[in-house]
């Protein structure tokens, strides 16, 4: 369990330190920026891609499998919050094509502000409550 909850601590730290790199970016103007932001916004890409792997494969799958989803209080919510985030990430990406960015530099940084600010409030409730009761669930489903 706790390495468990230590390898998500992990990947959020690695989504927070990604995404605080492309924060220092904004404080450029785009041309200064514009020859390191692909790479960072990889970066952000793949670390919040790994975190949800490990969440799908080490929490939700185990839930789903066993049954437990409607057991845990706010679970649904934070699914939901979860999957919408999901899509509004790739939604995000795909608006902000490399022209859009160049094109639109303060209106990029504003919207890729809100979305981080909402994605850390998400990472923040799931570290705090979320991840403790589900893993609390399995092991004590798993008899451990």
């Amino acid at each position: 369990m706790k390495a468990t909850i230590d390898l998500l601590r992990t990947q959020q730290h690695d989504i927070a330190s990604a995404m605080a790199e492309l924060h220092v970016l904004f404080d450029k103007s785009y041309a200064e920026a514009a020859p390191h932001l692909g790479a960072v916004r990889t970066r952000v890409a793949r670390a919040i891609a790994r975190h949800l792997n490990t969440e799908d494969e080490a929490l939700l799958t185990p839930l789903r499998e066993r049954r437990l989803m409607g057991e845990l209080l706010g679970c649904e919510a934070i699914i939901a919050e979860t999957r919408d985030l999901r899509l509004a990430y790739s939604t995000h990406i795909r608006v902000w094509t490399a022209g859009a960015v160049a094109e639109r530099w303060d209106d990029y940084i504003d919207a890729t502000r809100q979305l981080n600010a909402r994605m850390a409030v998400l990472c923040q409730q799931k570290m705090r409550s979320f991840y403790p009761a589900v893993l609390r669930r399995l092991f004590r489903d798993s008899g451990g």
